[in-house]
This record gives structure tokens, sequence and C-alpha cells, in this order.
């Protein structure tokens, strides 16, 4: 159901375009082309550098630090990287460079874009549904690390001791040590030790370890068999500091238990400084950008080479990168690999196509999405050498193996790293550090996933929204505050485990490989090369043409279909969920692509004719999709209003 070049007189009308380069300018300048940009029209990005800070800040996100490291130390560590960097080439790049072309060429939102074919206009509406539904629970992420952010100020480290308010006689500190909550009684980990060896020794007799010097190693395995039973029978202090402190965790998800006020104050807080950089869309968020999206490679710089200093550290970078080519036989490393590279992308969420909607008409896009996706992926690796470093020092001060601390998630950012920063000289100091970075991090994608849905608004009522931009702003900040209160109650860690194992599970895979496929079949690879010549000057690479019509959305297809297929309940911290919440889960995972569903039905019912001529209504273009330049818009138009006549003369020829 796709349409050549050729019956849409396209050659014709791109002659009257001229489409050369300036000799004075750059790479990173606009393409002289007649006609200019209406001071009326929408905002575009200033200058390059806040479009590229404001992607780096999106895509470089709490996923590069807290799953990265952990994903790639379990499936082959240096080995990784071939099914990584596969990943990136094959369907990371080219959803990434498609969503951008599609954002930049029409110059509108999401929910817009899709009028490139109205059948399928439900994937704008369910982009903007999972922006919504992400932003809910991703801001309670920043009030976390806001939390923590301040306890770094006290001294000790509040999750460094034993003894407090909301421990259990379980505690025990990362040097070893125990205290009773009252504070009455400190003892180690080495004198329980000793005492059991003792005390087993003195009931066994006084021939069990000294009448033959050949049972030393039956000692050694006693003290080993003790001392895992007791570590198994403990708990560290800085989980029990992340349990029972931070989140005052409750029985389980039908428990909320109430709103804490420090997790209620940390949301507001984060929701509020949200709204600071987004609060008159991009003229503020890309100013911003200098310092959230910069300052985050200057801490992680800095924790890496202080890392590096650190007795063990060399260990910790080892078990990273050395290579383990055996777990390359198995499915599950490959999987993983694209997993990881799609989702900090942050692909078919709506955001890519919304930043660069904001880019001149003429900037080089494609060069834009190789180079923003080999850095953000590469910032993955970069910062599991810092962490691992770290990892590795902690270890070696702990004693224990480093695949002890093989955990993803919050379970990573909040309980390893806090342990881990314990161990370093000026705790305090790099506790600061660490927790202003990872804010920093998710306060950056937290702009680009709300400005998804404010830009929807601004593109529906522009004259609305021009005028009262602070006061939509700060309302929408407000709902999404309002609704992340969830999150922030006793029981709010449930919930918001479930809706981060569903909400993007079912839909998002999906989506995305529809986008490849809708551009390439439905509407026609080669026209819209033609589309994005009339951009970039020149046609996209003949291996993204091959991606977007056969590599992408096979791969994305297959990965949604193992995801299903090896799908596995939530759990957290050994609460298995009741069936009914696995109910709600699935709710979560199949909303926003219904709206894909209903859109796909109502579409064509609106035409008249046979069901095939419908659907070829349906997938038509309409009126909207047009360059988003003026002066190009009107001539691009009337190549349009041209070809249909042509086509009501002739059937479309078809483009395989």
């Amino acid at each position: 159901m796709s349409y050549s070049k050729d019956d849409y007189k396209w050659k014709s009308v791109k002659g009257d375009i001229p489409l050369t380069r300036s000799p004075s300018q750059d790479s990173s300048s606009v393409y002289s082309m007649s006609g200019t940009q209406d001071p009326n029209e929408r905002h575009v990005w200033p200058n390059k550098r806040e479009f590229v800070l404001s992607m780096v800040g999106y895509c470089v996100g709490l996923g590069n630090i807290w799953r990265f490291p952990y994903v790639c130390m379990k499936n082959g560590g240096g080995a990784f990287l071939i099914p990584f960097l596969f990943s990136l080439v094959m369907c990371g790049m080219p959803v990434f460079f498609l969503e951008s072309a599609l954002g930049q060429f029409l110059g509108k939102s999401c929910l817009h874009t899709w009028s490139i074919c109205p059948l399928l206009k439900g994937l704008g509406v369910s982009m903007n549904l999972l922006s919504i539904l992400c932003s809910f629970y991703y801001s309670m992420i920043l009030g976390w690390a806001l939390i923590y952010l301040v306890n770094s100020f006290k001294s000790p480290l509040p999750w460094t001791q034993c003894g407090q308010s909301w421990n259990t006689p379980k505690c025990i500190t990362p040097n070893g040590t125990s205290q009773d909550v009252a504070g009455n009684e400190t003892f180690s980990i080495g004198e329980i030790l000793l005492d059991v060896v003792n005390t087993t020794s003195s009931r066994r007799g006084d021939d069990a370890y000294v009448t033959e010097p050949d049972l030393g190693n039956s000692s050694i395995l006693l003290k080993n068999s003790t001392q895992n039973t007791l570590i198994n029978q403990t708990v560290t202090s800085t989980e029990e500091f992340w349990l029972h402190n931070v989140l005052e965790l409750s029985s389980g998800l039908e428990d909320m238990d109430g709103i804490p006020w420090h997790t209620a104050v940390g949301l507001f807080v984060a929701n509020a400084l949200v709204l600071i950089g987004i609060v008159k869309g991009i003229k503020t968020s890309g100013k911003v950008v200098y310092v959230t999206a910069t300052l985050p490679y200057l801490l992680l710089t800095v924790i890496l080479i202080l890392g590096i200093t650190l007795p063990g550290s060399a260990d910790g970078v080892l078990y990273y990168i050395n290579p383990d080519f055996s777990k390359l036989m198995s499915y599950e490393p490959w999987m993983e690999a694209c997993i990881q590279v799609f989702y900090s992308l942050g692909a078919g969420w709506g955001a890519i196509l919304t930043m660069a909607s904001y880019n001149k008409f003429q900037n080089n896009c494609m060069r834009d999405s190789i180079m923003l996706t080999l850095c953000c992926e590469g910032t993955s690796v970069y910062g599991g050498f810092a962490i691992f470093a770290i990892l590795g020092h902690m270890a070696y001060k702990s004693n224990v193996d480093i695949s002890t601390f093989a955990k993803s998630g919050a379970g990573l950012a909040f309980v390893v790293y806090p342990e881990a920063i314990s161990y370093l000289p000026l705790p305090q100091l790099w506790g600061f550090v660490f927790f202003l970075m990872l804010f920093l991090l998710g306060l950056d994608s937290m702009f680009s996933t709300v400005e998804t849905s404010l830009t929807v608004i601004a593109d529906m009522w522009p004259v609305l929204v021009n005028k009262w931009r602070v006061l939509i702003s700060s309302g929408v900040m407000l709902f999404l505050s309002i609704g992340g209160l969830l999150f922030a109650a006793r029981g709010g860690m449930y919930w918001f485990q479930l809706c981060d194992w569903y909400i993007a599970a079912f839909a998002l895979l999906l989506q995305a490989s529809i986008e490849c496929l809708t551009v390439s079949w439905i509407y026609g690879v080669e026209r819209f090369c033609d589309d994005v010549e009339l951009m970039i000057g020149r046609k996209p690479y003949r291996f993204f043409v091959l991606a977007w019509k056969f590599f992408t959305p096979i791969l994305l297809l297959i990965l949604w279909v193992m995801t299903l297929v090896f799908y596995k309940p939530p759990t957290y911290e050994g609460y298995i969920y009741p069936a009914y919440a696995e109910i709600i889960g699935w709710i979560f995972a199949i909303t926003p692509f219904m709206a894909v569903v209903v859109y796909a039905i109502w579409e064509p019912m609106r035409h008249s004719g046979t069901l095939k001529e419908r659907l070829q209504k349906a997938c038509k273009p309409t009126s909207e999709w047009a360059p988003s330049m003026s002066h190009i818009r009107e001539k691009y138009q009337a190549m349009v209003l041209d070809c249909l006549e042509v086509s009501l003369q002739s059937p479309p020829s078809s483009n395989v």
C-alpha cells in the first residue's frame, strides 16, 4: 500500500528548491535555501549545542549507571560489548534516526507526526500516554536521590550506622559491627565467629581441633559455614536505611500505610526543580542543560579518578571487562543487549520526536543520530569503569567477591553504592557527588519526558499555551506530583516496581517496530528518503533503508515475542505479588497500545467505499504532513494536491 516518488512528481518539485550548502557554512549551520523561518511559527533551538545537550541529557539517564554495569557483568563482561554494539547499530541507531527525521520534518509533536499515516495515528497517543505514566513514578526516583543527597551532609553517614530508630537487631554496619537499637552493645562479626568456634570446640571436646593437624581444613569449613549462616541472618545498615527509613516499607501492595513526610517533600521538590527547567519550554530547558547535561560527566570522571587510585579497584575493573565468550552462545546476552540499548536511548516514548521537532528544518539529523547514539551508549561503558573501580575497592575492604554486589536498579543505586561510598575517604563529599550526579541524570530525562506532553498541548492550542505557558506547565507538574504520591506512600515501592515492570514491557517494542514498518512499507521508504534529502541535502545511507525495511522491525518483533515468552511476574524483597496485581500490571501494559488499535479501527470507518478503498484512504498522509519551513511547505503541499489528482486517474504504483 506504499507509493512511489513518481506518483508524487517529486523530482519536478524538488528541482524548484535549491539544496546547495553555502561554502562559508560549517556542518552545524543551516543549508542555504530559498525562504526563511516564519517568525510567527513555532520556536526552534537557538543553536545546535542546546539540542545536542538536551538529547544527551535525555538519553544518558539512570539506566546507564544502575543497569548497564550489572547487565554487562552478568552477560560475559567485555564479551557483552559484541551483542551491545550489534544491537546499537541494528536497532538503536535506525529507530533514533527515524524518529529524529520524522520530528524534524514536520516540526510538531508526536501526536501530529503520525499524520504521515492516519491509520496509525494512535501511535502518537500511545507515546504520550507512556510519557505521562512514566513521569508519575520517575519523579519519585528524583525524590529518593534528593533524600540521600541531604543525608550526605550528616556525619557519620546515617546509612553506615546501626542502633538508629529504624534499625533491627539483625543490622550490621559496612565495617562488620552490630549494635542494638538502644545503642547499648557493639560487637563485630569476627568476635561472633570466634565465640561460636570456641563454643563449638568446647562442646566437642579438647581434641576437636588439636589432636589431628589435618583437621584444620574442617575447622575452616565450619567457620565458613558459620559465617555464611550469620551473614544470611543479618541485614546491612545501608539496606535497612533504604527499606526502613527512606521507604518505610509496608507489608505489601494493599498496605499503603500513609505517606512519610520526607518522601512527599522529596517528590514535590524534585518536580518543582523540573518545573523550573521546563517552565517556558525549550527557552529554559535549553539553557539549563548546559549545567545538568555536562556536570554528570565531570562528576563521573572525578569518581573514576578517585576509584582507580584505591586498592582493589583494578580487580573491579578487570571483573567488569574480563570477557567470557561462552556466555554469547546463549540467547540471554543478545536479548539483554537489545533491551539495554533500546530502553537507554529512550526510543518509542515520543521524546526524541519532540526534541527533534524544534530543530531547524535543514539540520543534519542523520549525522546527529549517529553521533548521539554512539555518545550516549558510550557513556554506559565509561560509567561502568567508574562504578566497578569503586565496587572493587568495596570488595577489597570487605574481603568478599565482587559478585556479591550483583544488583541492578534501585537496589544498586540506593543500597550498594551508598555502602561503597562509606569505604571512601571523606564519604560525605563523595556521597554528595554521587547523588548529585544521580539526580542530574534523572532530571534531564524528566525534562524531555514532560516536555513531550507539554508540546502536544502547545501544538493543539498554540495561542492558549503561548499566553499561559507558565500556568499550564505548573498545572501539569502539580498533576504529576499529586499522582506521584502513590509511589511516595509506605506501600509505594510495590506500586513503583509494578509500574516499572509492566508499563513499557508490552507497548514500546511493538510500537517501535510498527513505526519502521509504517514508514518503510505504507508511506514508502524511498519517498521518506526523499523527504530526508529535502532536509539534509542527501539521501540516508543505504544501511538505514535496509534497517528500516527489514533488520530493525524483525529484531524488535523477535525481542517483543521473547519478552512475552520469558515473562516472569515481579517480586520485591521476597514479596510475591497477588494475582490481582498482575492483572493491574497488564492493564498498565496494554492500555497505551489500545490507542493504536482504536485509531486503526476508527480511521477507515470515517471514509466511504469498499474496505480496500477505505484502508487506502486511511493510509494516505493528510495535508498536515508537510515540511515545517513555510516556504517549502507551500511547494510540498502543492505537489501533494497535484499527485492526488493523478492518483484519481490511475492507481498508485507498488514500492517494494
